[in-house]
């Protein structure tokens, strides 16, 4: 299956829909963890069972499975716009879920059978390494999980309370316990801390690359624009001179679509330099081709032919649009930054169907599946092999001082491995085939 993997900030401004996502990855996006959480525990509850002749940890599995079960079914249902209250039903399911787990395993830590001491504390073990590992960025999440490990050693002391007749045994317990909620919520907090400050370098490096991008766009924008205000004021102008109503027409038209025509690139531009968190929604996937030919028309030298090729049959894909066109724009550049003598660049989409798993680069691979492959071909010289390892590296760049900032690739390959995709980078001495590829 494939699961947005969510790693910039979520809030307001994208409804809560980056949250959700990056729960669900993290709930779903490991087979291994779904088939630990779904079977593993039910193969736990049945084999307790038979050991203590009891159908208490048979009910526990079942009405975990039930609950992890839940928070996909409601998340599944949720639109693309997401409200603060239908993220907080999602952390409350959450929450549900850890209570759900937690309960039996405190009751098992309880017993004087040692076997099921032992089976309890590495259920308890199990969970509070989980839930460090989750990472998670909301603190609702975080103190409701540390709320839920309270209440459950509240409810260990009442079992074991009759069990300890020294004082001294009692005290030593109680500090115990409160240091390891202690040491729990300071590395759930911290992990909090280290993604957030992450995510916000990570946003910055982007920011800092699109406006990179804005300016080498600007020359060729400014050309365009000069042209389109000689157009309209010429057409004014003549306008003013003209005596047939319909010549007169036609010079206010021309004037009007000139105006449109900067309109479209100056909307274009202020989307890509805008500062915004990840918005998911389904778009289709030419897309991002057609809404990228209104700056490449600007970009392209003459004496480089540029060619875009979108499918004939796009499906819908869960993106941030504008930074996918971004991610294509830089790629884009790149294109023409290899062919300064001109040349040929196209920039296609295709439908790529993985059997088994893909290597792309930074040393990833893609799970076996269906993707949209977004692949920009130049005819220019290559990349050399001693460089090609470092191409993907932030702020490394071959261009002079000034010229370049070194996050273009390094973004593109963020931006699709934090999708659920990757790059693919292929090249000679014949020129170099750049492939982005998004899960569908």
């Amino acid at each position: 299956m494939h699961i947005t993997k969510y790693r910039q900030f979520a809030g307001p401004k994208d409804g809560y829909r980056g949250e959700v996502d990056r729960i669900m990855a993290l709930e779903y996006d490991h087979f291994l963890n779904v088939a630990l959480r779904v079977f593993g525990v039910p193969l736990a509850g049945i084999l307790i069972s038979v050991y203590t002749n009891s159908m208490m940890s048979t009910y526990w599995s079942i009405l975990y499975v039930l609950s992890y079960i839940a928070i996909w079914v409601y998340a599944k249902k949720l639109s693309a716009q997401v409200s603060v209250i239908q993220c907080r039903v999602t952390h409350l399911l959450v929450l549900l879920n850890t209570t759900a787990y937690i309960w039996f395993p405190a009751w098992t830590f309880s017993q004087l059978d040692r076997n099921l001491f032992l089976v309890g504390a590495g259920l308890i073990g199990a969970q509070l390494v989980q839930l460090v590992h989750r990472a998670d960025t909301s603190s609702f999440l975080i103190f409701g999980n540390i709320i839920i490990v309270f209440i459950g050693m509240l409810a260990f002391f009442g079992l074991v309370l009759p069990q300890i007749s020294s004082p001294l045994a009692l005290f030593g317990i109680v500090a115990s316990w409160l240091a390891l909620l202690g040491v729990l919520a300071q590395s759930m907090l911290g992990a909090r801390k280290r993604i957030m400050a992450k995510n916000a370098a990570d946003n910055q490096a982007f920011q800092a690359q699109k406006l990179a991008s804005i300016g080498q766009l600007a020359g060729g924008v400014a050309h365009d624009f000069n042209n389109i205000i000689t157009a309209i004021s010429g057409n004014l102008e003549l306008y003013e001179v003209l005596a047939d109503d319909n010549e007169k027409d036609q010079a206010v038209a021309a004037a009007h679509e000139a105006s449109l025509r900067a309109a479209k690139v100056v909307k274009q531009i202020l989307v890509y330099a805008r500062q915004s968190p990840l918005r998911f929604t389904m778009i289709n996937a030419n897309a991002p081709l057609y809404s990228l030919k209104i700056l490449t028309d600007h970009l392209i030298p003459s004496k480089v032919s540029f060619t875009i090729h979108p499918l004939t049959e796009a499906p819908m894909i869960n993106v941030d649009a504008s930074q996918i066109e971004t991610a294509l724009l830089n790629l884009v550049l790149n294109a023409v930054d290899a062919t300064p003598s001109g040349g040929n660049i196209s920039l296609s989409v295709h439908i790529v169907e993985t059997k088994m798993s893909k290597h792309v680069a930074g040393g990833r691979s893609l799970d076996s599946g269906s993707y949209v492959a977004y692949k920009v071909v130049d005819s220019g010289s290559g990349i050399p092999q001693d460089v090609l390892k470092f191409v993907i590296d932030p702020f490394f760049t071959t261009k002079g001082v000034g010229k370049g900032t070194g996050l273009g690739l390094s973004m593109v390959f963020g931006l699709a491995d934090s999708m659920g995709g990757g790059l693919e980078i292929q090249t000679s001495q014949s020129g170099t085939t750049m492939t982005m590829f998004i899960p569908v």
